[in-house]
């Protein structure tokens, strides 16, 4: 089903892939990059030690172990969604080290280690509904090729997910806690036959016939997020060990994604000595969206167990009349905002995020920390290369780099520099000298001391493109069109709807400078394309990076 306008992603339609395979792909990308994983080794402690010799310095001591024979039973396992400790029973012998880092990313699922060892608390509610989960083959005799969710007229909710492989998988509702049972003694209870029964009632009078079972568990639903993702700058946690919520909307592994996309770039900036360690302190604008996150699936999950005639009735107008109606809105170049798809994420003003002092603009007007709005840019036609359309994102692309989009409105067209309300303008030679001047300085200062294998030929943290809304003839006479990608290249903005994205007006405007995050996020912006505009971008990222 189609869940977003084209106008705002390359990619408008949900994805269903396994977590196994995700990590696989990690997993083949790390191993490419000459980085192993070695897999059996359980946390047993963690903390952060301050050095008796030398009180700067700081590192993460862990306890680990792997068994080297025996045999081991975790009680509880095959529980999802739980979030206590595994309770263990186990004759093992285990080879026991102990491991001094910089920094430890706690990504070790919602029962996570770390997060109990450091006693951070964990509040949010467990809510009282059950889900079977069965993954396998089947044969009936209603059509389920795609994602298809029924309400059966036992009043119980189905849906049906294709996995790779030939496999589906099928959730359920399964009503909730009975008193008295826990969830071990549901789990021993549940078998095939029963939830075949169970999947039969729900589409009756169709049929449904398992042929092959692969898994077969219960799912509990818990909704809570951690107090604190950051513990003293060196333990960070992450996914699920840092919030937790029903399946509901997708929501889970997208944000554990987000959380590592948010923190790699800063852990690389500060690893390569290009930025401090406060740095990672501003890791704490994930704890609002996993918030977002969760407020969002809990209400999905409570409207799809809502009971009665009503909420049967909205959930079958959701299936089928919301996507012919979804379908129709993009044909005609409309869709609502889908907020599934975590594109609005919007981080808050901290000492990484935010506007300019001066020259001053309206805060009201383009908020800080959101995710860089996408749009149709076009080459500028020189001797070296034909005019294309691309688009903003596919210019803005690279590990661990800062975007810098520099918004000339019509200004190019003109022989000088003027002063629009007060702000400053710039003109095509002034412009050539404020990028010769700004960005060779600060790649001199502030760039990567290990290889980046991101398809630019250099470790440049600092990338720069210029976005204009028309062009005078001095511009296709000049040498500045032949500029490579990220060293000052103009786009042209011939919809006009980039700059207007971006609040900029396109004719007698004085433009702006935006600065575009590693990750995607719009950090800093600042208004006119002037030297003073170049100096708050200067002043901007001298404050948020390493002292030189």
């Amino acid at each position: 089903m189609p869940v977003l306008s084209l106008s705002k992603t390359h990619y408008s339609r949900a994805l269903f892939l396994e977590q196994a395979k995700t990590s696989g792909l990690f997993v083949q990308e790390l191993s490419k990059l000459g980085v192993e994983v070695e897999h059996g080794w359980e946390l047993l402690d963690t903390k952060v030690v301050e050095d008796s010799n030398d009180k700067s310095r700081r590192y993460v001591e862990s306890i680990l172990r792997k068994p080297i024979s025996g045999s081991r039973t975790d009680r509880s396992a095959a529980i999802l969604g739980e979030v206590e400790p595994l309770e263990e029973s186990s004759d093992c012998e285990y080879e026991i080290q102990t491991v001094r880092s910089d920094y430890l990313i706690a990504a070790d699922g919602g029962r996570s280690t770390v997060r109990h060892k450091l006693d951070i608390p964990f509040p949010g509610i467990t809510r009282n509904n059950k889900t079977f989960i069965w993954d396998g083959t089947f044969e009936s005799d209603t059509s389920m090729l795609g994602v298809s969710n029924i309400t059966g007229t036992n009043k119980k909710n189905m849906r049906c997910i294709p996995l790779s492989d030939g496999l589906y998988r099928v959730a359920i509702d399964a009503g909730v806690f009975e008193a008295g049972k826990d969830m071990e003694s549901i789990l021993k209870d549940l078998t095939v036959e029963k939830f075949e029964k169970l999947a039969s009632d729900c589409i009756a009078p169709s049929k449904f016939k398992i042929i092959e079972t692969a898994w077969l568990t219960c799912f509990k639903v818990n909704e809570r997020r951690a107090e604190h993702f950051n513990h003293k700058n060196r333990i960070f946690l992450a996914g699920d060990a840092a919030h937790i919520q029903s399946p509901s909307g997708g929501q889970g592994l997208n944000i554990g994604l987000q959380d590592a996309h948010n923190l790699a770039w800063k852990l690389g900036l500060v690893l390569n000595k290009v930025a401090p360690e406060s740095l990672l302190g501003t890791y704490d604008e994930r704890e609002a969206m996993a918030d977002r996150a969760i407020a969002l699936s809990s209400k999905l999950f409570t409207e799809s167990r809502e009971e009665g005639t009503i909420a049967f009735m909205k959930r079958r107008a959701y299936y089928f009349v919301v996507p012919p109606v979804l379908r129709f809105l993009m044909h005609i170049g409309f869709a609502p905002e889908n907020p599934r798809a975590l594109l609005e994420v919007k981080y808050k003003e901290n000492a990484l995020n935010r506007v300019s002092a001066a020259p001053s603009v309206d805060s009201s007007a383009f908020e800080i920390g959101i995710r860089a709005p996408d749009g149709l840019v076009r080459t500028v036609p020189g001797a070296q290369e034909k005019a294309k359309e691309l688009r903003l994102h596919d210019i803005t692309t690279g590990i661990g780099r800062f975007h810098i989009l520099v918004f000339v409105s019509d200004m190019l067209a003109s022989s000088s520099p003027t002063v629009t309300s007060g702000i400053s303008t710039t003109n095509l030679k002034e412009l050539e000298h404020s990028i010769d001047n700004f960005v060779p300085r600060w790649r001199g200062k502030w760039s990567y001391a290990s290889p980046i294998n991101d398809g630019y030929p250099d470790n440049d943290i600092f990338k720069v493109n210029v976005i204009a809304a028309s062009l005078g003839p001095s511009v296709n006479s000049s040498a500045f069109i032949n500029r490579s990608v990220g060293n000052g290249k103009i786009f042209m903005d011939g919809s006009k709807s980039v700059h207007s994205s971006y609040n900029f007006s396109c004719e007698n405007g004085h433009g702006g400078i935006v600065v575009v995050r590693p990750d995607s996020h719009v950090s800093f912006r600042v208004e006119g394309a002037g030297e003073q505009a170049w100096k708050a971008v200067d002043h901007y990222f001298a404050s948020i990076l390493s002292a030189v």
